[in-house]
């Protein structure tokens, strides 16, 4: 039976993972030990008991693969190498995905002691009063929606470097945010960046100076790529993200594909998005067995739901734009459709 090591639990690992089990020898290594519906995390800082509805360890979906919790230290062309052991490899398929500052998106972390990093940052955010999140994307707005909603009394304020919320979503849904975060009374200052931060104290580039009690970074999204780095044959972007071709290959190797967020396919790196890439991952390789030709991978936009708050949200797909309560219900949806597929 050949071997297929799979790097990283998230939603690419894990769609590969599921779907390859049966017919290949899978190992799944991953830093954590359980699967987390990562769009849903910004309201178990508001609600630190929703954690349990987003997260399944690994060994209750996955019923052959081997899993290995353990970090990647070195890749060779016919195996990986974790702090532990070696594991060789037919197909290598890198699904690491990418971060955001503690604690959106976490490495490293068991179910237990994710569960207490944020009930300690729910905690800190309860006793605050002044809230700084530097960032206005999409996870900044949800974060601060979030906040608001359920913390109406708080003060908070969002701080981005572009003249609009969500520069990349159409006008609709920008003025939509705004208008929602402004009627909530949260402050917003755009085209300013936090230049340094001292003692708590964040000095932005025109001098101003903010105190927050607590600030979140919702600034965009890094590659785990350190693990690439020892592998000189794999060739990553200015912005450390992991070239692919046409069929999700790494460039210069037939067995070895990447998947989600750690590739540098040019669309949103959502879920939907990165699974997308692995179901064409696992078609790719079943088509490489049998000799038959690979499928390319088309980015093309997708429908996307931004939630603010647990009732309201926007939805988007290309220019159309549909807001309120049922984008916000939809989002609530999706994740109980996602997290019923690994329970």
């Amino acid at each position: 039976m050949k071997k297929v090591v799979i790097i990283g639990g998230g939603f690419a690992g894990a769609v590969a993972a599921r779907n390859l089990e049966r017919d290949f020898d899978v190992t799944l290594i991953d830093t954590k030990d359980y699967f987390e519906f990562t769009p849903s995390i910004l309201r178990t800082l508001v609600e630190p008991q929703h954690v349990k509805k987003i997260q399944v360890l690994h060994t209750h979906y996955l019923h052959k693969a081997h899993i290995v919790r353990d970090s990647i230290i070195k890749i060779k062309d016919s195996s990986v190498s974790t702090n532990q052991q070696e594991f060789s490899y037919d197909y290598l398929i890198i699904a690491s995905g990418s971060r955001y500052e503690t604690p959106i998106k976490e490495t490293n972390r068991v179910v237990a002691s994710r569960g207490q990093e944020l009930r300690l940052y729910a905690q800190k955010l309860r006793h605050a009063q002044d809230v700084l999140i530097i960032g206005g994307g999409i996870v900044g707005v949800e974060l601060a929606a979030e906040i608001s909603t359920h913390y109406p009394e708080k003060e908070i304020t969002l701080i981005h470097t572009k003249p609009e919320l969500m520069e990349r979503t159409p006008q609709k849904a920008q003025r939509y945010a705004k208008q929602w975060l402004e009627k909530r009374k949260v402050q917003l200052i755009f085209n300013e960046r936090i230049i340094e931060n001292e003692s708590g104290v964040y000095k932005t580039r025109t001098g101003k100076k903010l105190h927050p009690d607590i600030a979140f970074l919702c600034t965009g999204i890094m590659p785990n790529y350190e693990h690439l780095a020892s592998y000189c044959s794999i060739e990553l972007n200015s912005k450390n993200f992991l070239c692919v071709n046409e069929y999700l290959q790494v460039q210069g190797h037939k067995n070895i594909f990447a998947a989600g967020d750690i590739n540098n396919i040019k669309e949103e790196k959502t879920a939907q998005s990165a699974e997308k890439q692995a179901r064409l991952v696992v078609k790719n390789i079943y088509h490489l067995e049998q000799g038959e030709p690979l499928l390319m991978y088309n980015p093309e936009p997708k429908p996307m739901v931004i939630s603010l708050g647990k009732y309201n949200g926007i939805f988007i797909y290309r220019d159309f734009v549909f807001t309120g309560l049922i984008p916000g219900i939809m989002k609530t949806i999706i994740e109980w459709k996602t997290m019923r597929r690994y329970r």
